[in-house]
Order: C-alpha cells, then structure tokens, then sequence
C-alpha cells in the first residue's frame, strides 16, 4: 500500500466511476483499475462494488475511503507548508506597523522572524491604520500591526471577507511632557483632567478608549512648539516636547524608548478605565504562509514587547 493508491481509492470514491476517476488523477484508466484491484488483493477485503452503470463503496471500502481522505489532507497540508516554507527564502515578509511602533519595533522583530525561520527576511512599512489595511486587503502586506478599536472603525460595517485580527498585546497609555513640565509630578492622570491648553494631539486616534474624553489639540500649545501636526511625524512631536510646555499622548512602546534614549521627557500614566489598547495583527484569510501569524503570537506571548501588557499573563512588562 501506499500514498497513490489511497489517491487512487478516493477518486473512484468521489466520481463513482474508474475513467473519470483516473482523468481526474492524470492517469490511463487500466493503470489506476489495476492498482485498485492490486490493493484489494493485498488488503484480502474488496473496497468497490463493480456495476454495470456506477461503481459504489462496500463497508469496508466507506471506511478505507474515511481513513485515505484524511492521510490525503495530511499529505497536503505537508506539502502546501514545505512550499511555503521554501518561499519563505524567496520572498521578504512584509509587515505594516503603524507610526507609534514602527521606529521602536524594528529590531524586536528582526530578531525574532530569524528565530522562527532564519531565512525570513523583514520588510517593516509605516502608515496609518486605514492604509495599513488596505495594503493587507491588495496582497502589498503580508500583515500589519493595528489596534482592536481602529481594526473595528474600518472594518465594522463589512460583513464579508474582513482580514483575521490575531491579539498581540495590550498597550497602556501615557501622557508625554518635559521634565519639571507643572504636570509631571503627578502620579496619575484622568483624561478629563489634562488641561486643553497644554495637548497637542493626532487627528488619527492611537486605539485607545479614553481618546474621546481628551480635550481638542490646542493650537496655542502647537504654535509655541513650533509644530503642525497635520504633517509632523510621531517621533518628531515627541522630541519636541523637551522644549515646550506642551504634552501629548503617548503609548507604552514609544515611552519606554523615549526612557532609554533619556529625552528629558516625563510620561504620567492615565487612571480609569479604557487607557489599554489591545493591539494585534491583521492577516488575509487566504494567507499562504502557515504558521508565521501564530509563531509571531507565541514569541511575543513568551516576550512581549517592553512597555506591554502580556494577553496572556495581564502583568506589566
């Protein structure tokens, strides 16, 4: 017996009769009639009932059939991931993250895609979430990082075909200042407590509940620091800030880079309710590259991010 046969037993199954069958399997009809007859005399038992018209499965063949298809799937799930592992080699992974990851994600990521395969090179693209997803939707990505609540604002009225959001993390949110700034020996901050003179903010929300409780970008606070937010990069504002009296939102992974990089910057953490977002990341259904999503998942979830809340464990890391 072996894996051809089963092929062989399942296409007779499937079309009830041997010359379709063997059309289907690219073989001549007396070869696959053969190789049937071959594996019910070593077998001792006869898997097909001969008509005149049809030829129907005996009980032991409906059972034979049962086992052969699954053996079958197996076979091609081996199949299907070994190529898609060799494409791996071939073809970059191309990731979208947004712009308050992108710049502190960089090498978290390209240290563990070459843990998973070391063949896997990175492409890491920044842009806004509805971009993000558009690029996943055109085959441009191959995944990209975006919260729950912006994956439902642009995907909450579709029904049909939405990209599969895989949970990564859950990310806390601060609120970002210069150090000595008149907030910044503060514990803790409520979002109806930031003062609508000091906050320059995105007009694209970061994901976070708590947003639609915080005052307006004040046009004041941007002038004096010398920023237009409607073309200034994430990464720019913040920097900007150790030299202004102004403040801005800023989620757990810029933080702790912005800590590390010692930007005279201070970050007060927001109380109350809906200062986490969950991020994950969104993938085609039809995505060819089995295991890479779910090995990305299992990484971060032993390794999370510096700056996160670990799904899994809900510990600050």
């Amino acid at each position: 017996m072996n894996l051809r046969d089963l092929q062989y037993v399942v296409a007779v199954a499937r079309h009830k009769n041997f010359t379709h069958a063997a059309r289907a399997s690219n073989v001549s009809q007396p070869a696959l009639s053969n190789q049937v007859k071959k594996l019910e005399l070593e077998l001792g038992v006869t898997i097909f009932k001969r008509t005149k018209n049809e030829v129907l499965l005996t009980e032991f063949g409906e059972h034979i059939v049962a086992c052969a298809t699954k053996i079958n799937t197996i076979v091609d799930h081996i199949s299907n991931t070994a190529q898609n592992y060799r494409k791996l080699d071939a073809t970059p992974f191309r990731l979208g993250m947004t712009p308050t990851l992108a710049a502190y994600l960089s090498g978290y990521f390209l240290d563990m895609l070459s843990s998973i395969h070391s063949g896997l090179r990175l492409v890491i693209v920044e842009e806004k979430p509805r971009a993000l997803s558009q690029m996943v939707g055109e085959m441009q990505l191959d995944a990209a990082l975006i919260s729950r609540n912006s994956y439902d604002m642009i995907f909450g009225g579709e029904t049909i075909d939405l990209p599969t959001f895989t949970p990564l993390w859950l990310e806390p949110l601060f609120l970002g200042m210069r150090h000595g700034h008149v907030l910044s020996q503060r514990n803790e901050i409520k979002a109806s407590e930031v003062p609508a003179e000091f906050i320059v903010r995105f007009d694209t929300p970061f994901g976070y509940d708590l947003e639609k409780e915080l005052p307006d970008s004040s046009s004041g606070a941007a002038e004096r620091l010398g920023i237009d937010v409607r073309s200034v990069r994430f990464e720019t504002l913040c920097r900007h800030l150790a030299h202004s009296d102004a403040c801005t939102i800023v989620n757990g992974i810029a933080a702790e880079q912005f800590k590390r990089d010692n930007l005279g910057l201070t970050f007060i953490p927001f109380g109350g309710n809906g200062s986490l977002r969950e991020l994950g990341a969104i993938s085609r259904k039809d995505y060819s590259r089995f295991g890479v999503i779910d090995s990305i998942r299992s990484c971060i979830e032993a390794k999370p991010p510096r700056g996160t809340v670990n799904l899994s464990r809900e510990t600050m890391c």
